[in-house]
Formats: structure tokens, sequence, C-alpha cells
């Protein structure tokens, strides 16, 4: 019983410590004047795949991290399912 309070305990502050560095090098960012946002993601509806991004550089990111996981999960997958 004890490891289960620990682990989660655990898993609970780390998870706060990265939301408080998140935030910190947020607002550290804007206050330099340096603060600019990139990113990208893209959606998957069956096979095909719908990329976005702010720039080309964060689509061709995203669609080779979507390229990634689709692999990771073919092969993993099997195993689990």
């Amino acid at each position: 019983m004890l490891s289960i309070e620990l682990g989660l305990t655990l898993f609970i502050l780390g998870f706060i410590l990265i939301f408080i560095g998140i935030i910190l090098s947020i607002f550290t960012k804007i206050a330099a004047g340096e603060a600019k946002v990139e990113g990208g993601g893209v959606v998957l509806i069956g096979p095909v795949p719908i990329a976005f991004g702010t720039s080309g550089k964060w689509v061709v990111i995203a669609l080779v991290l979507a390229l990634a996981l689709m692999v990771v999960y073919i092969i993993f997958g099997r195993w689990i399912i």
C-alpha cells in the first residue's frame, strides 16, 4: 500500500515541478522580450494525415513524429492486443 501512495505522490510532485518550470520559463522569456511561439500538429483521419504548423519546418517535424508513433504502434500494438 505504501508503494502505491509513494508512487502517486512522486508522480504528482513531478507533474507540479514540470508545470512550475514551464511557467517560470514562459515568464522569463516574456520579461526578456524574447517570446516567440512556434509549433505544429497532425490530425489523422483514417490513413490520411492532415498536417498544420507555423512554418514548414514544424510541419515536417510533426509528420515525422506522427510517422514514428505509427511505427511504434504497429510494432508494439500487436503484442498488447
